[in-house]
């Protein structure tokens, strides 16, 4: 059975245009989205029972931070 979830694990990669948003889905996609909850929530008209709101946040499409070593050399001083 497909759920609202399987869509969203499926298609997150689809969502990065939505970041700071709230939307709303289901098995079939994106409902509605919107930055204010209150206005995501009286936008929309479910097509299903079975849908989910949730928030993308920004901080889900950046990459991890990636430390080099650093390699220091011994100088050799001549006279």
């Amino acid at each position: 059975m497909k759920t609202p979830q399987h869509w969203y694990e499926k298609n997150k990669s689809q969502l990065k245009q939505y970041r700071g948003q709230w939307i709303a889905y289901d098995s079939d996609g994106i409902i509605a989205h919107h930055a204010k909850y209150e206005k995501n929530d009286s936008v929309f008209t479910p097509r299903s029972t079975d849908y989910l709101i949730g928030r993308i946040y920004e901080t889900e499409f950046v990459e991890p931070v990636k430390f080099y070593p650093i390699r220091f050399k011994i100088l050799k001083k001549h006279e």
